[in-house]
């Protein structure tokens, strides 16, 4: 039996690798991975993504989930990755009380960061200018 696509991403993730899935009939590329692609419902495959794009929105949350309260104020982007995925992600290095300084378009990179969830410590995908 084979790993199931989320549990793959999670566990790339957790190695600070960044994974996805293309479709072998349209070439869609989504992250996370899935078996089938919601555009022409073909099968994919797991790649590995470079995690290189630009921002094409954000916005700051004051009001996390509960177990993101010690995070907060944070800022959470639209990443559009150049192999084409569109990836939601925290975006780092700037001050989510500035978010004046973001531009649209701006260039970031993945990073695998490591958050904690109660006791328990988890990667989350984030980007970095």
């Amino acid at each position: 039996m084979s790993e199931g696509h989320l549990s793959l991403f999670y566990r790339e993730l957790e190695a600070g690798r960044l994974t996805g899935s293309k479709c072998k009939a349209c070439g869609e590329v989504f992250v996370p991975s899935r078996p089938l692609c919601s555009r022409c419902g073909g099968e994919t495959e797991t790649i590995s993504l470079k995690g290189e794009g630009t921002v094409e929105s954000f916005t700051v949350i004051h009001v996390p989930p509960v177990f993101l309260k010690d995070a907060s104020p944070y800022i959470l982007a639209l990443v559009r990755l150049e192999e084409g995925a569109l990836v939601m992600g925290r975006l780092i290095g700037y001050d989510p009380n500035k978010p004046e300084e973001v531009e649209i378009g701006v260039k970031v990179k993945f990073e695998a960061l490591k958050e904690k969830h109660g006791e328990k410590e988890e990667a989350i995908v984030a980007f970095k200018p």
